[in-house]
């Protein structure tokens, strides 16, 4: 019997990097967002190795490539309800906007 692997809860959303004022590429560093993040959670502690990072290429609009960048988490008690809204103020200069998959490379 095939079973399916639980679904993962997203800890921080799709975030990528932007352009400057200065005309700069200024990428999210994760790690640092990642470990603000389990500051805020110790209630998380312990299951590090259920934290899965995922990325991938994409192609912003103004034709500059970046990488895009999502955290996730397996199921728990301890993360039960959780929302990534609540935390938006680690990322929020990086938040992705929603894109077609088609500029994902």
């Amino acid at each position: 019997m095939k079973t399916t692997p639980p679904k993962r809860i997203t800890i921080i959303p799709r975030i990528h990097g932007k352009m400057t004022r200065d005309h700069k590429m200024s990428e999210p560093d994760i790690y640092w967002i990642l470990e603000k993040w389990l500051e805020r959670h110790p209630e998380v502690k312990g299951r590090e190795r259920d934290i899965q990072i995922t990325r991938g290429r994409w192609t912003l609009p103004e034709g500059i490539r970046t990488e895009v960048i999502s955290v996730s988490i397996l199921p728990g008690e301890d993360i039960a309800g959780y929302e990534p809204a609540q935390d938006a103020d680690l990322y929020q200069y990086f938040l992705a906007e929603e894109q077609d998959e088609g500029n994902c490379r």
